[in-house]
């Protein structure tokens, strides 16, 4: 038996320490303050675990696939390769929309991924009815694991579609209270500029935008707004390059920027 304090004190140099501890508090199912906690020991076979995990972690390998687990608001969401990691800027791009509405009835989550955005909508809203689109198979597979997760399978329906025009979208023309978006958006160019930890690990699909980043922003802002109802809302996270792209398109859009102060977000009205 070792003390949890001094378990995360072994991986320095290796990997940051906030890496170690989201490893060994999602291995022992604790908070992070527990892990300084004087009377938490981690038995042998646990220890030789998490030491192997940092190794890994420090070669490259996300942390959250090494535990298939990452956080996501109040949310700890199952992800593998199959689908992007949640990131904090999503978190945002959630709360912003909650923000802006009161209790919508009907909720459409295009390029749902891991679902993170979906079952975080549903929690928030709990009369709403959620669709999570996605075009890729794979990823709603993993989708469907964290829907089960919090049982959330009577108002959450996962649906594979490519574009909004298709059927199984398309019916939903005029009825969407809110209609949010975080799609692939890089531009493919910058691809292979990315961390080797992203660009090895994660699915090029689910980041890949096409030539300039706006394939899927350009057919959300062309389609989308035909799904809302009057007084609906369209939540976009977009690349810092799309601003001039979103008022194009779309003239009465409210372009944000994130914590970071580059453009990030982007938010559309259905008209009355």
């Amino acid at each position: 038996m070792t003390f949890a304090a001094g378990l995360v004190r072994q991986t320095r140099g290796l990997l940051p320490r906030a890496e170690a501890e989201f490893l060994l508090q999602s291995l022992l199912r604790v908070q992070r303050h527990a892990l300084y906690c004087p009377e938490l020991r981690v038995g042998a076979r646990a220890a030789a675990r998490f030491l192997r995990l940092c190794r890994r972690a420090g070669a490259g390998e996300p942390p959250q696939y090494l535990v298939r687990s990452a956080p996501f608001l109040d949310l700890d969401i199952h992800v593998d390769r199959r689908v992007v990691i949640p990131r904090p800027e999503t978190e945002e791009l959630v709360l912003r929309a909650t923000r802006r509405l009161s209790s919508p009835g009907l909720i459409v989550d295009y390029g749902t991924g891991s679902g993170c955005i979906a079952v975080a909508l549903a929690r928030r809203f709990p009369a709403a009815r959620v669709v999570a689109v996605d075009r890729s198979t794979p990823a709603l597979a993993v989708a469907h694991r964290n829907v089960l997760r919090y049982r959330l399978g009577r108002r959450i329906r996962l649906c594979r579609a490519s574009a909004l025009g298709e059927p199984a979208t398309a019916r939903l023309r005029g009825r969407v209270d809110l209609l949010i978006s975080n799609p692939p958006y890089l531009p493919s160019s910058r691809i292979s500029r990315l961390s080797p930890r992203v660009r090895r690990f994660e699915p090029r699909a689910g980041l890949d935008g096409g030539p300039n980043g706006a394939s899927i922003v350009t057919m959300l802002l062309r389609h989308g707004p035909g799904l809302l109802r009057p007084g609906g809302l369209m939540a976009l996270e977009i690349d810092h390059t799309h601003g001039a792209l979103v008022r194009r398109l779309a003239s009465t859009a409210f372009v944000e920027r994130d914590f970071a102060g580059r453009v990030r977000y982007a938010f559309l009205t259905g008209r009355n």
